[in-house]
C-alpha cells in the first residue's frame, strides 16, 4: 500500500500519531526497537478481554455478559474469542498480559483519565507533556513528529517536536506558498511551517493523497489501515521510532456490553485488527517491536441491570510484538470477592500500570530504571515486573 495519509472531517473510528523522527539522521537506527502504543478510549473492560476463567466468583458476577467461548492461556486467564490474533501471538509467546493493572487514579472520569493516562502524571490537568514524549526527550531523541493536529499529549515533551497534518486535498499552489513563506519569514514561530506548506509530498504533506471517493476513504481511516500505515514508516532504517493509535470511546459500555458478541467485542475485534496489520506489515521489523496498550480505567467487576459495566478503576494491558520474551500473564490477583475489590465494586490495580510502561520505555528507548523513575514516570514497582521484557 502507498503510503497515505489523512484526515477526516470529524468523528474517526482511529486517528494515527507518529514520532521519534530525529532531525539528525545519525540519531536513528536499523536495529532500534520500535513502539506503537494503542489508546483505548472509554476504558476497555479487562475482565471481557482477559476473563478470568478460574475464578469461581466471575461466572456469578457476569450472568449475561462473561465470554461463553474464551479462548484459554494458562487456565486462570482466558482471552476473549475477538482475539483470536493476539491467541495466536500468546501461542507462538509474542504476548504478555498486565491484569488487575491500571493508574493510581480512581476519579473514574473519562475527561480525567484520559489526561492521566497520556501525561503519566497522578494529578490531572497539571502537567503540559506525556510520559512517552518525556522518554523520547530523555533518550535524546529530538525533532520528533507526530502525524496529527494538535500534538497528542501523551507525545509531548520535546520542545523541538512539530506536527505533521498530510491530507487528502489538493497541495497548495506554488504561488501561494511562495507568498505565505514571505508573510511568515520574520515570525519564529510561523517560518517552520510556512516551509512545510510550500512542499508538495515532502515532510508535511507526506504520502500521496486519497481520491474523495467515500468507500476508499473509509477504509484508509480504518484502525488495521492506520496500524499499516504506521508500520509502513516505522520498519524503515530511519523511520519513526514510535506510532500511536487512537481508538475512540467505544468501550464505554454501560448498556448492552454484549458477551462474545457486542458493542465490546467489536471494539476488541478492532484491537485485535491492529495486532494482526502491524505484525503482518512489519515485516522483520516485528521481531524489534513492542505494542502496548492504553486505558484510562476498568469497568464494574459485576454486570448492572442493562447488561453493562459502569466505570471502574483496574482493567488488564497488553504487550506484544517480538521483544516479548515468553508468552505470561502477570497477575497479582486477589481474587473476586466483594471484601477484595476497591471499594466494593472495582477490580483493584495491584500492578502500578505506570511501571509496566515504565519497564516498556526502558527496554524501546534504553533509558535507566532511576532515570525513568526521576524524569519520565513515576511508579510503583512490583516484584512481578522485575523481569519483564528483560
Amino acid at each position: 500500500m502507498d503510503r497515505r495519509l489523512f484526515i477526516a472531517r470529524g468523528g474517526l473510528a482511529g486517528a494515527l500519531t507518529l514520532a521519534g523522527l530525529p532531525a539528525a539522521r545519525a540519531q536513528s537506527s536499523a536495529d532500534a526497537p520500535r513502539l506503537l502504543v494503542v489508546l483505548l478510549r472509554g476504558g476497555m473492560d479487562g475482565l471481557a478481554a482477559v476473563p478470568p476463567v478460574g475464578d469461581a466468583d466471575f461466572a456469578a458476577l457476569r450472568p449475561s455478559i462473561a465470554p461463553v467461548s474464551p479462548l484459554p492461556l494458562d487456565g486462570r486467564f482466558a482471552l476473549h474469542p475477538a482475539l483470536r490474533n493476539a491467541h495466536a501471538l500468546w501461542q507462538a509467546g509474542q504476548l504478555a498480559v498486565v491484569h488487575s493493572t491500571g493508574f493510581a487514579y480512581a476519579g473514574r472520569s473519562h475527561f480525567e483519565g484520559q489526561d492521566v493516562m497520556q501525561s503519566g502524571v497522578m494529578t490531572p490537568y497539571t502537567s503540559s507533556s506525556g510520559w512517552v514524549g518525556r522518554a523520547m526527550q530523555a533518550a535524546g531523541l529530538v525533532g520528533g513528529v507526530a502525524i496529527s493536529i494538535p500534538m497528542p499529549l501523551i507525545l509531548r515533551g520535546d520542545p523541538a517536536a512539530a506536527t505533521e497534518y498530510p491530507n487528502w486535498m489538493a497541495p497548495p499552489r506554488a504561488a501561494l506558498g511562495a507568498d505565505v513563506q514571505r508573510l511568515w519569514a520574520a515570525d519564529s514561530a510561523l517560518a517552520p511551517y510556512a516551509r512545510h506548506l510550500a512542499e508538495d509530498d515532502g515532510p508535511g504533506m507526506a504520502g500521496r493523497r486519497l481520491n474523495s471517493r467515500a468507500a476508499e476513504f473509509q477504509e484508509a481511516r480504518s484502525p488495521a489501515s492506520l496500524a499499516r500505515l504506521a508500520a509502513e514508516r516505522m520498519r524503515e532504517p530511519e523511520g519513526p521510532r514510535v506510532g500511536l493509535i487512537d481508538i475512540e470511546s467505544g468501550f464505554d459500555t454501560h448498556a448492552g456490553q454484549g458477551a462474545d458478541a457486542g458493542l465490546h467485542a467489536a471494539k476488541l475485534q478492532e484491537l485485535d485488527g491492529i495486532l494482526q496489520a502491524f505484525r503482518e506489515a512489519m515485516g522483520a521489523a516485528w521481531a524489534r517491536s513492542l505494542v502496548v496498550t492504553v486505558t484510562e480505567f476498568g469497568r464494574t467487576v459485576a454486570e448492572n441491570g442493562t447488561a453493562g459495566t459502569d466505570h471502574g478503576v483496574g482493567s488488564c494491558c497488553f504487550v506484544a510484538g517480538g521483544l516479548v520474551p515468553r508468552a505470561a500473564v502477570l497477575a497479582d490477583w486477589r481474587g473476586l470477592r466483594r471484601d477484595a475489590l476497591f471499594q466494593a465494586r472495582d477490580l483493584p490495580p495491584t500492578i502500578d500500570v505506570s511501571a509496566v510502561y515504565a519497564r516498556v520505555l526502558q527496554r524501546v528507548f534504553g533509558l535507566d530504571e532511576v532515570l525513568v523513575q526521576a524524569q519520565v514516570l513515576r511508579h510503583r514497582p512490583h516484584p512481578l515486573l522485575r523481569d519483564f521484557l528483560a
